[in-house]
Order: C-alpha cells, then structure tokens, then sequence
C-alpha cells in the first residue's frame, strides 16, 4: 500500500513540475513546508494537491458526494446534505454570563429518517428567511452527540446553506418524531468489502501509523485552529478545545485501510484522555508514543463509517468507537473455534 501511494506522490509531482516549469526538488520542498504549515492535518497527497491549486495547476477534487439521514453517525465532519425542513424554531435568545447569544433549532428529514440541526449567535442570520417545507443543501456541517446521546447536526461558520430543487416526498406533520438518525439499524460490513459509507465493525489493529500531530487546540466557536496564546484568528483570544486526531492503517487480518480515529475514539485507543496525552507525548513521536504504549498491532474492536478523503478521493475509514478486548473471553472463543 506504501509502493503506491509513494508512486502516485511521484506521479503528482512530476506531472505539476512538468506544467509548471518547476524543479521537483524544488516542489518536493514547497510540499514538505505545506505539511509542517498545516501541522500534519494533511497528508503528503493532500500537501500536493493544495501546492499544485496555488500554482494555478488544474487539480480537480473528488465529487463530494450528499449523505442520507441514516448514514449520519456522531463525530463526523465535512458532511453534505439535502433535506426538507420539518420544523424550525424562532430564534432564542440567551445570556450565559455577560455574554449573549441565539439559537434556532430545526428538524430535518428525508426519505431515509429526520435529525436536528442547530444555528448560534451570527449564524443564525444565514437561515432567518427559510420556512418548514423548504427543501435545502447544506455543506460542510458536523455531527456530534447531542440530548440523550442522540446525533445532532451543527452548523457553523465554515458552513453553508442554499435552498435544492429536491423533491423530498414526505409531510412535514407526518414524519414520526422518534426517527432520528442513529435510531436506524445499519448493517455491518467487513473491512475487505467496505465502501464509502458503509458501517465497519471488525476486530482489528492500527498496524501502522502517520506522523501527524495528534493533540490540537481548536477555536470553541468556529472550531478552527487556534495561534499562539490561544488566539482565534476570527474570534481573539480563547479557551481553546482540544481535538484529538490520530492517523493511520487499520488490518483486520483479511485487508488494511487508511483510518482516522478522533476523539473519543483516539482515548479509548490510548486509554488516556486528552491531558494525560498531551503532557505523556513529552516530545516524541506519534509513532514512537504508540510502540511505547503497545498501541501498535494491538487488536480492539473497531467501529467507524468508510468516507472519502475530500483532498485525495481515497477511501478511509473514520473510527468512532474503539472497544478493549476481553483477553480471557478471546481465547475461550479461540479454543472453541478450533474444537468444531
């Protein structure tokens, strides 16, 4: 799998070199500055393609593809949807300290389930004119645990919303309240057969991993990265949260995918949370901080949907939950596996 992502890295970059004019020692070093500028956010693939956007190279990105309700799971990120507007709320007002702010909840749905969605403080003004009814495509929201572990969807800065020529064929009254996304059973499929959006459930091990940053400090507002004494570009100085990534190969025994585990998936992982990683790493790698861990070839359960990466079109899979094995229970299986 190395053999050919370094061939096509190659293949890129001799074909921006050729366009270009540039020497490919000379691009291969823009590449490396891009990577450490972005502090392994992005992978090499990813590094070329935004060098060779800035060069004026035709680098045409992958199709985004639109998720349906039913595929949404907590903790994902970049999603495109349409949907019809089920409900939505007047806007509320609030103060939490000195501070004040707003928020207007909507429900949407389509032919596959329905799901919240929430608006805050100056983004509400995005969507101030819609009305329940309105079929709309909205790009670049996330999704994360909401009320009683329920997924809900967040809209933020980075986030987009523009009314669809869609025909949602269902009543806005109609559609049953309890159908949230997450509620609907989705079949597992192995890692061997998984593709984009499919749900993987597999024991498994991360068998390699990429030397990427793993703890990073985002803005709580916009949830982009923070600078130096925690300042956000767009919102001054805050408390910053951490967002934990790490990146790397899943093998199951049967086949390896690229995979991304964030969060919560990256401390059940470690079996650390986010303060004992970031002050344990103490300077060493994120390859080195593994082996000495015995992260490394070490098997859990492992849950995740397979998404396309935006910047390369590749398939990876994006790790939700990962699950200690129960040792004792894995070889009384193992015993009894071979006596039939």
């Amino acid at each position: 799998m190395e053999d050919k992502a370094e061939d096509k890295d190659t293949a890129m970059i001799e074909d921006i070199a050729k366009k270009s004019g540039i020497k490919k020692e000379d691009l291969e070093k823009k590449i490396e500055d891009k990577e450490k500028e972005f502090e392994g956010l992005v992978s090499k693939e990813g590094a070329i393609y935004i060098i060779g956007k800035e060069l004026g190279i035709d680098m045409p990105k992958p199709k985004i593809e639109s998720l349906r309700i039913n595929n949404i799971v907590s903790n994902m990120r970049q999603i495109n949807l349409v949907a019809k507007i089920i409900f939505i709320s007047p806007a509320r007002e609030f103060s939490k300290g000195e501070k004040k702010g707003k928020v207007i909840n909507m429900t949407l749905g389509d032919d596959t389930g329905t799901i919240t969605m929430s608006v805050w403080n100056e983004d509400t003004e995005n969507i101030k004119d819609l009305t329940a009814g309105e079929v709309i495509m909205l790009k670049n929201i996330y999704s994360k645990d909401g009320y009683l572990g329920k997924t809900e969807l967040v809209f933020n800065s980075r986030s987009s919303i523009e009314t669809s020529d869609e025909m949602i064929d269902i009543d806005v009254q109609e559609t049953p309240k309890n159908q949230q996304a997450g509620n609907n059973a989705k079949q597992a499929v192995s890692l061997k057969s998984a593709k984009e959006f499919d749900l993987v459930i597999a024991k498994g091990c991360l068998a390699e991993v990429y030397e990427k940053k793993i703890v990073h400090d985002l803005c709580p507002k916009c949830r982009k990265k923070t600078g130096e004494n925690s300042t956000c570009a767009q919102h001054g100085k805050v408390k910053p949260e951490k967002f934990l990534i790490i990146s790397g190969i899943v093998d199951d025994g049967y086949s390896r995918m690229d995979a991304v585990f964030f969060n919560s998936a990256v401390e059940n992982l470690m079996q650390k949370n986010s303060a004992e990683i970031e002050k344990e790493i103490d300077g060493r790698t994120t390859g080195q901080f593994l082996r000495d861990e015995n992260i490394l070839a070490k098997d859990h359960m492992i849950e995740g949907i397979v998404k396309k990466n935006r910047m390369t079109g590749t398939e990876e899979l994006h790790v939700r939950v990962v699950k200690q094995l129960n040792t004792e229970t894995e070889i009384k299986t193992m015993i009894k596996d071979a006596e039939v």
